[in-house]
C-alpha cells in the first residue's frame, strides 16, 4: 500500500486525504503547525498526526503541501530530504517554488475547486492539473491523478496561473455577488433561497454556449430607467454597492458591444 504524507491539514487536505484513502492509499502522517489541527485530520483518516515538520518520516511515497500560497516556499525550503515526491496544491504558485527541495522528485497536483474543511468533496469529476520535474515524476503524478479524477491533465505553471485568475472570477466573485444578493434579499424580508433557481438556471446556460451569448438584465438591454432606480437604492443603502452595480453594468455593455474586450 502506497503512503501520502499531508504537510497542512486545512481545507484541501481534508477533501484530498479522504479521496487518497478512497483510492486504496494509506494516509501515513497530518503535519500542522498546531498539533490540534493535525490530530483532527489525522483521526478520520488514520494517520500520525506531528507538529513539527522534523518529525516528518522520509520514506513515504507522496508528500502533499496543502498549506497556504504565501506558505509554501517557507516550508519547502523547511524540509529534510525526502524519498517521496512532494508536490504542492496551488493554482498560482509556480513550480520553481520547490525547485530546492531534496525529494525523489517535485511537481503540483491541482484540483481545481473549491474546498472547506466541512465539506468533503467528491474528487471524481473534479479536474486536476499535473505539473512536474522531470518526466519520471510526471508519469508518476499522472498515474496518482487518475486514482482520483476521472479528469486529469498537465499544464504549465504559467497556464496554470491564468486557469486560477479565471477560477476567481467564476468562483470567488459569484459567490461575493451571491453574498451580496443575501443581505439584500434579507433585508427586504425575501429568503434568498428564492434566487436559487435562477442562480441555477444561469449557470446551466452559462456551461452551454459562450456566457456573453446569454446575457440578460437591464444592462444588455441598455434599459437605463430600471439602472437607475437599482443606482438610486443602493445609493441609499452602501454607497460602495452603488458603484460595484454600476461598474458591472458598464462591463456588461462593453463585453457585449466588442468580440474581443479582453
Amino acid at each position: 500500500m502506497r503512503k501520502v504524507t499531508f504537510i497542512g491539514a486545512g481545507n484541501i487536505a481534508t477533501s484530498l486525504a479522504a479521496a487518497f484513502a478512497s483510492a486504496g492509499w494509506a494516509v501515513y502522517q497530518v503535519y500542522s503547525r498546531t498539533y490540534e489541527s493535525a490530530e483532527r485530520l489525522a483521526s478520520r483518516c488514520g494517520a500520525e498526526p506531528v507538529a513539527r515538520l522534523a518529525e516528518l518520516n522520509p520514506h513515504a511515497d507522496l508528500y502533499v503541501l496543502a498549506v497556504p500560497d504565501n506558505s509554501i516556499p517557507e516550508v519547502a525550503d523547511a524540509l529534510s530530504r525526502l524519498h517521496g515526491v512532494v508536490v504542492h496544491t496551488s493554482g498560482s504558485t509556480p513550480l520553481a517554488a520547490l525547485q530546492e527541495v531534496k525529494a525523489l522528485g517535485v511537481g503540483v497536483l491541482y484540483p481545481l475547486q473549491t474546498f472547506s474543511r466541512a465539506r468533503v468533496v467528491d474528487l471524481r469529476n473534479v479536474p486536476i492539473f499535473v505539473e512536474a520535474d522531470t518526466n519520471s515524476t510526471l508519469e508518476f503524478l499522472m498515474s496518482v491523478a487518475n486514482m482520483l479524477s476521472n479528469d486529469v491533465s498537465e499544464l504549465s505553471s504559467s497556464k496554470r496561473l491564468q486557469l486560477h485568475l479565471s477560477g476567481v472570477f467564476a468562483c470567488n466573485f459569484s459567490n461575493h455577488l451571491l453574498a451580496l444578493a443575501y443581505r439584500l434579499s434579507n433585508r427586504s424580508g425575501i429568503s434568498f433561497k428564492v434566487l436559487q433557481p435562477l442562480v441555477e438556471e444561469t449557470v446551466r446556460k452559462a456551461f452551454a454556449t459562450d456566457p456573453r451569448n446569454v446575457q440578460t438584465g437591464p444592462a444588455i438591454r441598455n434599459d437605463s430607467d430600471t439602472m437607475a432606480k437599482h443606482s438610486e437604492i443602493l445609493g441609499n443603502l452602501d454607497v460602495q454597492l452603488q458603484k460595484i452595480y454600476n461598474e458591472l453594468s458598464l462591463s456588461i455593455q462593453k463585453l457585449g458591444r466588442s468580440e474581443n474586450s479582453l
